[in-house]
C-alpha cells in the first residue's frame, strides 16, 4: 500500500480532543462525564472536516418515541436492572427511597400516553390537522415534562399528607419522614430532611422545582430533558438529528433508523403503537422527509421470539411477513435485530425466560434457529441488510447480554455469503468471545472474532457500526489512547483499508450524554488525532462504507426495490445516493 492509500498518517495539528462521555457499554449504569471540547481548523479537500459540509451517512439511529416502547418492562428489567445503585453513580441520589420516587418519574414522562402513538401521526401527516402541540418541538415537549412533573410533585404532596392523616402519625422530628416526603426536599433542593404535614405545597413551589430540575446543569437535568424528547413526533426526531449534525459541520446524505421489538421477551405489548403501525407511519416520515430532499429509508425490528409465537397460534402478527411487507412495500431498507433480548445469532439454547417456555409449551430453540433462516433467506432474496445489536449490553435476562456475540454470526457468514449484516457498536475490546475466555484482551474480544472473518471473507458484505462510540471519548487519557491503539491494531491486523467500519450516532440514545452537541466532532477528532487515519479513512468511516454496504449500488436488487417505493410514492428518484463505478469497482466482488 503506498502514502497515497494509507489508512494512517500523521494526525492534523489544529485537532484537539478534551473531557469525555459515557461508556454506552453500561447504559443508565456508569456516571456520566464532562463535556467534550473539540477545536478544529484545519482544511482537507473533501474529508470528513467539522465547519465544511462534510457528507455522512448515519447508518444506526433511532426515532421511536415512547408509545413504541414497552416502556414499563424495559426500564425495569433492561435499563435499571440494578436503579438504586445506578442512581447513586449517575444522579448522586443516595437514599434508595429517592431513587424509587425517581424512577415514577421516569415511567411518568416516558408513559405511552403523553407520546403520539403511530396513528396519531399518521393521521396529522395525512391531513395536517389535529396536530399535538407538546410534540412538534423539543421546547414544547420539554415544558410538557416540566409541567407533568410538577402536578406529580402536587400529588405526593397529597399523597403523604393523607398517609400520616390516615395513620396517626406524628408531625415531630422522632418520625421517620416518608419516601414521598423525601423526594419532595430532594427536588425542592433541601440538603435536610422537612416533614411537610404541616406546611402548604403550592403548585407554584411545585412548578418552580420542577423547571429548577429541568434547568440544572448536571446530570439530573441533562436526563430529564433526555426523557422529555421521547414525546415528540418520529417526523420530529429525524429534523432534530439532521439539525444537530449540521450544526457539527457535516452534512447527512442519508439516515437508516432502526425499528425495535422487544415485546415477547418483555412479555409488554406495545398497545399504543404495534409494530406494523409504526411500520406505516415510518412509511409516512419517509415520504415527508424524501419531499423535503433528505433520505430516510429504516431498518424493521424483527423479533423471531414472535414469528415462533405466530406459528404456534400465540401471536395475531407474523415477525416475517411484517418484515417482507416492510421491505416490498413501505420503503425500508432492512431489518433490526436484537439478540440481547435472549435469542443467538444461529444455535439457540437455553435458556428462556420461565414465562415464555410455559407461555409457548415448549423449548423454542430450533424454532428460534428456523425463524432466523428464514430472515436470512428473505433478505438475501430482497437484498436487505441486517442491523444487529452486538454489543454485551441491555440484556434482558441473566447473561443474556452476551447473546450478541459475533461468534454465533460466523456460522450464518458461512451459510448465507451474500447476505449483508452490520454489527453494531464495535470498539471497546473489552468482552471476550465464547471459547476464549482464557485468552488475554484483546484477543479474545468479540472485535477480535469479527476481525478474524472479515480477514479471511475480505469481499463479504459484513461490517461494523461505531454508534454510541462514546467511550473513546473518556476522560481519563490513558484509556483513550488505549483504544485508539487496538482500533488501530484491529485495522492493521484485520481491515488494513478500512472498508468495514461504518459511522453510526444511536441517536435517540445518544441523545442523553454530556457533550451529545458536539459528538460527531468529537469521533472525527479522535479518528483523526488519535487513532491517525486519513482523510481517506474518514471519509470511509462516515459515509463511503455505507454506500457499499447498504443495497445503493446501480442495478442492484435493493436499490431496485427502493427505487420502485419512489415511484409509488411519487418522489424523486434522483434523492437516492449511490456509489460512482469507481467507488464500487473491486469491492466486495460487486
Amino acid at each position: 500500500m503506498d502514502e497515497t492509500t494509507s489508512i494512517m498518517e500523521t494526525p492534523c495539528p489544529c485537532i484537539g480532543l478534551s473531557g469525555g462521555i459515557m461508556n454506552r457499554r453500561n447504559f443508565m449504569k456508569q456516571s456520566s462525564l464532562s463535556l467534550v471540547a473539540v477545536a478544529a481548523g484545519c482544511k482537507t479537500e473533501g474529508g470528513t472536516e467539522p465547519g465544511h459540509d462534510a457528507s455522512i451517512i448515519d447508518a444506526h439511529c433511532h426515532v421511536f418515541n415512547a408509545s413504541d416502547l414497552p416502556t414499563a418492562r424495559f426500564l425495569r428489567q433492561v435499563v435499571f436492572d440494578d436503579f438504586p445503585k445506578q442512581s447513586a453513580k449517575i444522579l448522586a441520589i443516595r437514599d434508595p427511597d429517592v431513587a424509587d420516587e425517581f424512577y415514577k418519574v421516569i415511567v411518568l414522562l416516558l408513559g405511552a400516553d403523553k407520546a403520539p402513538s403511530a396513528d396519531q401521526e399518521n393521521a396529522y401527516l395525512t391531513t395536517g390537522r389535529h396536530a399535538r402541540l407538546s410534540a412538534q418541538s423539543a421546547d414544547n415537549a420539554r415544558q410538557a415534562a416540566v409541567e407533568d412533573t410538577a402536578q406529580h410533585l402536587l400529588e405526593l404532596d397529597r399523597k403523604s399528607k393523607r398517609i400520616i392523616s390516615m395513620n396517626g402519625l406524628s408531625d415531630g422530628s422522632d418520625r421517620a419522614p416518608l419516601a414521598e416526603e423525601k423526594f419532595l426536599n430532594y427536588m425542592l433542593g433541601e440538603p435536610t430532611v422537612t416533614l411537610r404535614a404541616d406546611k402548604e405545597f403550592s403548585y407554584s413551589h411545585a412548578r418552580a422545582a420542577s423547571q429548577r430540575a429541568f434547568d440544572g446543569q448536571g446530570a439530573l437535568a441533562r436526563y430529564l430533558n433526555w426523557f422529555s424528547l421521547f414525546r415528540l413526533y418520529r417526523h420530529v426526531l429525524v429534523e432534530r438529528l439532521i439539525s444537530d449534525t449540521e450544526q457539527q459541520g457535516f452534512r447527512p446524505i442519508m439516515l437508516t433508523p432502526a425499528l425495535v421489538d422487544y415485546d415477547e421477551w418483555l412479555y409488554e405489548d406495545v398497545d399504543a403503537s404495534p409494530l406494523p403501525r409504526q411500520m406505516l407511519v415510518m412509511d409516512k416520515v419517509s415520504q415527508r422527509m424524501a419531499k423535503k430532499g433528505a433520505v430516510v429509508h429504516g431498518y424493521m425490528g424483527f423479533d423471531p421470539l414472535r414469528e415462533v409465537a405466530y406459528r404456534a397460534r400465540k401471536s395475531a402478527v407474523s415477525s416475517l411477513a411484517t418484515t417482507r411487507a416492510a421491505l416490498t412495500e413501505h420503503g425500508f431498507i432492512g431489518a433490526k435485530l436484537y439478540p440481547p433480548m435472549g435469542f443467538r445469532a444461529s444455535g439457540n439454547s437455553r435458556p428462556y425466560p420461565m414465562r415464555t417456555v410455559t407461555a409457548l409449551g415448549f423449548d423454542p430453540s430450533k424454532q428460534l434457529d428456523t425463524a432466523l433462516e428464514d430472515l436470512y433467506r428473505l433478505c438475501v432474496e430482497l437484498d436487505a441488510p441486517i442491523l444487529a445489536h452486538a454489543a454485551a449490553s441491555n440484556g434482558s435476562g441473566p447473561g443474556y447480554e452476551k447473546r450478541g456475540d459475533p461468534a454465533y454470526w460466523i456460522p450464518v457468514f458461512q451459510k448465507f455469503p451474500s447476505l449483508r449484516v452490520c454489527l453494531a457498536h464495535f470498539g471497546s475490546f473489552d468482552t471476550k468471545s465464547a471459547g476464549r475466555e482464557k485468552m488475554p484482551l484483546p484477543q479474545g474480544s468479540w472485535e477480535w472474532r469479527l476481525g478474524e472473518f472479515v480477514k479471511s471473507h475480505p469481499r463479504q458484505n459484513v461490517v461494523a457500526d461505531i454508534s454510541y462510540f462514546s467511550e473513546v471519548l473518556t476522560a481519563n487519557n490513558e484509556t483513550r489512547m488505549s483504544l485508539a491503539a487496538s482500533f488501530r491494531r484491529w485495522l492493521t491486523e484485520f481491515d488494513p483499508d478500512c472498508d468495514h467500519i461504518l459511522y453510526g450516532s444511536d441517536w435517540i440514545m445518544l441523545g442523553k450524554e454530556a457533550g451529545y452537541n458536539h459528538y460527531v466532532e468529537s469521533i472525527n477528532a479522535f479518528l483523526r488525532s488519535e487513532c491517525r487515519l486519513s482523510d481517506d479513512a474518514c471519509d470511509k468511516i462516515f459515509w463511503r462504507n455505507a454506500l457499499r454496504f447498504l443495497p445503493l449500488a446501480h442495478g442492484s436488487r435493493g436499490r431496485d426495490r427502493l427505487l420502485a417505493y419512489y415511484r409509488r410514492n411519487g418522489l424523486d428518484e434522483a434523492l437516492l445516493p449511490s456509489g460512482s463505478p469507481r467507488l464500487l469497482a473491486g469491492l466486495f466482488g460487486r
